[in-house]
C-alpha cells in the first residue's frame, strides 16, 4: 500500500522500539494492524458499492453493444445510399434511352407524314376523303387539320366552326345597338 523497502521498514521498527519501548510495541503493532485492516475493508466496501451503484461493467457492456449496433447501422446506411445512387443512375440512363427512342420515332413519323403530304396535293386528298370518309378516319395523319375540316365540311354539307377562332363580324354586328334606356331620362 505504501511501497516501503525492507530497509525502510527495518528503520521504522527500530525507531518504534526506541520510542515506544519493548513492552508496548506488540500492542501497538496489533492496533496499527487492526486499523490497516479496517481501512482496507472500508475502501473495498466503498469500491464495491460504487461499482454496484453505477453498474460500471454493465454500462461498459451496454456502451460497447450500442457502439457495435451504431457501426452496423452506419454501414447499412452507406450501403443503401450507394444502392440508391446506383439505381438513380440506371433510371436516368433508362429515361435518356427512352427519350432518345421516342424522339427518333417521332422524327420518323414526321418524315413519313412529310413524304405523304408531298406526294398528294391537298385537293386530291380532299376528294379522296369525300369519296371515302371512313378511310380518312382510319388514317387521319394523312391529312393536315385544315384539309380534314374541309373534307368533313364537304361530306356533311355543313360548315364547321373552330372553337378558338373569333367569329367573323358582319357590318351590322360591328356597330353597337342603341340602348332603349339611354333615350329616357331619369328625373
Amino acid at each position: 500500500m505504501f511501497g516501503f523497502s525492507i530497509w525502510e521498514i527495518f528503520l521504522i521498527l527500530v525507531i518504534a522500539l526506541i520510542v515506544v519501548g519493548p513492552e508496548r510495541l506488540p500492542g501497538l503493532a496489533r492496533t496499527i494492524g487492526s486499523w490497516v485492516y479496517k481501512v482496507k475493508k472500508f475502501v473495498a466496501n466503498a469500491k464495491a458499492e460504487l461499482d454496484s451503484e453505477f453498474n460500471l461493467s454493465d454500462m461498459k457492456n451496454l456502451l460497447n453493444a450500442q457502439e457495435s449496433e451504431i457501426s452496423k447501422l452506419r454501414a447499412l446506411v452507406e450501403e443503401t445510399r450507394q444502392e440508391v445512387t446506383e439505381s438513380g443512375r440506371h433510371m436516368q440512363v433508362a429515361v435518356d434511352d427512352a427519350e432518345a427512342s421516342l424522339r427518333a420515332a417521332a422524327q420518323s413519323e414526321r418524315q413519313k407524314l412529310a413524304a405523304i403530304d408531298s406526294q398528294a396535293a391537298p385537293a386530291e386528298k380532299i376528294e379522296q376523303v369525300a369519296e371515302h370518309p371512313a378511310a380518312a378516319l382510319e388514317s387521319p395523319s394523312a391529312l393536315s387539320f385544315d384539309d380534314e375540316i374541309r373534307a368533313l365540311e364537304q361530306s356533311t354539307g355543313k360548315p364547321f366552326k373552330r372553337p378558338f377562332e373569333a367569329p367573323l363580324a358582319t357590318p351590322a354586328e360591328a356597330q353597337p345597338a342603341a340602348s332603349p334606356t339611354s333615350d329616357t331620362k331619369t328625373p
